[in-house]
């Protein structure tokens, strides 16, 4: 099993994702069924990091992005030789031209 490692934008995304779906729309439950498949999903990332599919892009990328959908959210991630980093989580309709690869 991966180690699971998350960079600081990505958790600030999913805190974003859930105080507005829990404050904002003020769903609190779905908040938590959001969270509950986030970890999920790591977990079954960290067990098998090469599952998911590549993320496809035209720009040049210094490392190998994978993707898999959580809820509403797409959830990226790169895989190393001893370890999972976490990139970013990011609504499904979100403009994805930037920041991915970060």
């Amino acid at each position: 099993m991966h180690k699971v490692v998350y960079l600081p934008l990505a958790e600030s995304d999913l805190l974003e994702a859930l105080n507005y779906i829990m404050y904002t729309l003020d769903a609190p439950k779905a908040a938590r069924d959001l969270l509950t498949e986030f970890d999920e999903t790591v977990q079954r990332i960290a067990g098998f990091p090469y599952a998911c599919e590549l993320y496809r892009t035209d720009r040049p990328m210094k490392d190998e992005i994978r993707k898999v959908p959580v809820k509403n959210y797409v959830l990226y991630y790169a895989v190393y030789q001893d370890r999972v980093e976490i990139r970013r989580f990011l609504h499904g309709r979100r403009d994805r031209s930037k920041g991915i690869a970060e």
